[in-house]
């Protein structure tokens, strides 16, 4: 069994389901408005847990009524929750907005600082993977001992981290692969090995700097709802890496697993 410590966010995610397209200068009519937990880590830990990982959180919840019911939440699932930090202070949902076509948009409020992840205690395991931007001295320092490491390509300013893949989707690196590669490097540093973006149904491309290689996604899920899709691929990507796939290989088999997903959380 691996042992994978994830160091990422648990939201607790308000969905608008929109009952029409986003429209400049409409009105919004929406059918229903609930709270689940989500957040980069927490799918990718669950895509994770599922395929009989051990899943380690690093990450930091408030210590109110709803962080404490993550918590709770969290530990009943499965999840080893020894480096989740509690904090004082209220649970800010995350406001998303979903169309009725699966698109969906995010709202971030403006003075909403990014939490700086630490870790309460020396860690190890057989993989890390990362979806943060802030991160302490003391945790960089530790994931240096991680032989497999993942993470998101950040979209704002964040703290260099050793990485040996960096993910990313194809809307998020619309500048050219070229400079999505000088971006990973620069964040990721000499271990990267090679970036791969997603494309929702186009081909997952793989680039190590000098070549690209286009891999074909299984075929399409139509649903109305992919919140989550593509931090469960990378949780499928990493597992795949593991079990010693190639890049390629394992891009084909966590497209095929997230569509299962897709196709199993659409009923």
């Amino acid at each position: 069994m691996y042992h994978v410590i994830v160091i990422g966010s648990v939201n607790h995610d308000r969905i608008w389901q929109l009952d029409d397209p986003l429209v400049a200068g409409g009105r919004l009519r929406f059918s229903s408005r609930e709270i689940h937990l989500g957040g980069g880590g927490f799918f990718t830990g669950c895509q994770l847990l599922e395929l009989g990982a051990e899943v380690a959180f690093v990450n930091r919840l408030m210590q109110d009524e709803h962080g404490l019911r993550a918590l709770k939440v969290l530990q009943e699932m499965g999840f080893d929750t020894r480096q989740v930090a509690l904090h004082p202070g209220e649970t800010r949902p995350l406001e998303i907005l979903l169309e009725p076509n699966g698109e969906r948009t995010i709202l971030y409020c403006g003075d909403r600082s990014s939490p700086l992840f630490a870790a309460s205690a020396p860690f190890s395991g057989d993989a890390a993977y990362l979806n943060a931007l802030n991160l302490d001295a003391g945790l960089v320092a530790e994931l240096d001992t991680i032989p497999l490491i993942i993470s998101q390509l950040p979209l704002r300013p964040a703290t260099p981290r050793p990485a040996d893949y960096v993910i990313s989707s194809r809307h998020d690196a619309d500048d050219g692969i070229e400079i999505a590669w000088r971006r990973a490097r620069a964040i990721a540093g000499p271990r990267l090995k090679m970036l791969v973006l997603t494309d929702g149904p186009r081909p997952v491309t793989l680039f190590d700097g000098r070549n690209v290689v286009e891999v074909a996604p299984a075929p399409t899920v139509h649903v109305k709802n992919t919140i989550g899709a593509g931090d469960r691929f990378s949780g499928a990507f990493l597992h795949a890496l593991l079990d010693g796939e190639t890049a390629a290989s394992a891009a084909t088999r966590a497209s095929r697993q997230t569509a299962d997903w897709l196709r199993r959380t659409s009923g």
